[in-house]
């Protein structure tokens, strides 16, 4: 959750940590939004490899609310699929902005991961 660098292939200006563990906050900086996203790890369960995390504070694209939860499915001896939902709420109005916003995320995340798992 804190080495996002690591796997996200779009340049981040920076990244700022708060905290350790469940509640930790990253704050992404990203060129061309003006705030960073910031999320914040709800929760962590390492035996089932899953996790929760909310964007909290400023929230980008007209969103009001966000919610998201993976979870890693292993496929093979050395293979496994990822699954990932998220609930958005959006303000009146900028619904279709909020998820144009979420969809282009979500490709650059898949996009990123998909070229970490290759290089390990």
């Amino acid at each position: 959750f804190g080495d996002i660098q690591k796997w996200w292939p779009v340049q981040l200006e920076a990244v700022d940590i708060e905290g350790d563990g469940i509640g930790m906050v990253r704050h992404m900086h990203t060129t061309g939004i003006p705030d960073p996203v910031s999320e914040r790890l709800d929760s962590l369960d390492h035996k089932n490899f899953a996790w929760s995390l909310s964007i909290i504070n400023v929230m980008p694209a007209g969103m009001t609310r966000y919610k998201a939860w993976g979870q890693l499915i292993p496929t093979g001896p050395d293979s496994c699929r990822m699954e990932y939902r998220s609930e958005v709420e959006a303000e009146a109005g900028q619904e279709q902005g909020a998820v144009d916003f979420l969809l282009g995320a979500y490709d650059v995340m898949f996009q990123g991961l998909k070229e970490a798992a290759r290089s390990m």
